[in-house]
């Protein structure tokens, strides 16, 4: 971000497909997140967010937990703080015209969840996604419930599945996901520095086995003693990088996205017939039966 408080803005071109001439553009936020300082945070998330829809943007990423960060023994605190922002950030999506997504901290019947909220113009409520692989190096399990549902969105330029971070590491979650028609993952994130290459590895990996786009947003900054990695990015299906942050820079990072080359990959490299799994959940049942 530079001195006046505006995001460094990037611009590439990324392609997608599934209606014809159905084209959106979109922006990932990669900043500093200010642990236990959510009007610091505000303000800057909210800088991003006029810049993305100034821009023209269809929707905008913020980072995982951008809000409060990883400042989890004040759940009770943020999971208030979220309802009361609930509001504000479906009205500024209205006013915008444009999707806001990124993860909060949320509460129910006493429990609190790490939760990817989507708001969307024109919806009454967000969509939302509770993260389903809590991250132990973080102890999110000792503060977290683990979500049990997956969430697909339905945006005007094709379906979007949810995800948090972590999630990347499981296939089965993404490829879950494809088998729903998403034509591009959203990931919000805190990702380490220490595993800085498997994210960036794993995020090519998502997109180019189940073909589909992936914009993934990370934070940058101090976690604890350690460092967040950076490299918020868009990855084509064919696993080329269409957009990608630095490992410590603010960003706002923007693609535009055609809904087309999908449909085309798929033509090319048309894995998905091919693939058996009936025998891959009988190898997994006979498995699992045999311990």
């Amino acid at each position: 971000m530079q001195g006046d408080g505006s995001f460094i803005t990037r611009q590439t071109s990324l392609t997608i497909i599934m209606d014809i001439n159905m084209t959106a553009k979109i922006a990932l936020a990669q900043f500093e997140i200010a642990l236990g300082s959510p009007e610091k945070n505000l303000h800057i998330a909210l800088t991003a967010i006029d810049q993305a829809a100034e821009q023209g943007c269809q929707l905008v990423q913020l980072p995982e937990l951008w809000l409060s960060g990883y400042d989890l023994s004040n759940c009770e605190r943020y999971s208030q703080l979220t309802a009361v922002w609930i509001q504000h950030l479906q009205a500024l999506a209205d006013s915008r015209k444009l999707a806001i997504g990124g993860t909060f901290i949320t509460g129910q019947n006493q429990e609190y969840y790490n939760t990817y909220l989507l708001f969307q113009p024109g919806q009454p409520e967000p969509a939302g996604y509770n993260k389903t692989h809590l991250f132990r190096f973080l102890g999110e399990e000792n503060y977290f419930s683990p979500g049990n549902h997956l969430t697909v969105v339905q945006l005007p330029w094709g379906k979007v599945g949810l995800a948090i971070c972590y999630d990347l590491r499981f296939p089965e979650l993404i490829r879950a996901y494809a088998e729903r028609g998403i034509v591009c993952l959203l990931v919000s994130a805190e990702w380490g520095q220490k595993r800085a290459e498997h994210w960036r590895t794993l995020l090519k990996a998502r997109a180019i086995e189940n073909q589909i786009f992936v914009a993934a947003t990370n934070g940058i900054g101090p976690i604890y003693e350690n460092q967040l990695a950076g490299y918020s990015a868009v990855i084509d299906p064919w696993g080329n990088v269409l957009a990608e942050g630095g490992p410590d820079t603010p960003a706002l990072l923007t693609a535009n996205l055609d809904v087309a080359e999908i449909d085309q990959v798929r033509q090319i490299v048309p894995s998905t017939p091919d693939r058996r799994t009936s025998l891959y959940q009988q190898w997994f049942e006979e498995f699992h039966s045999d311990r």
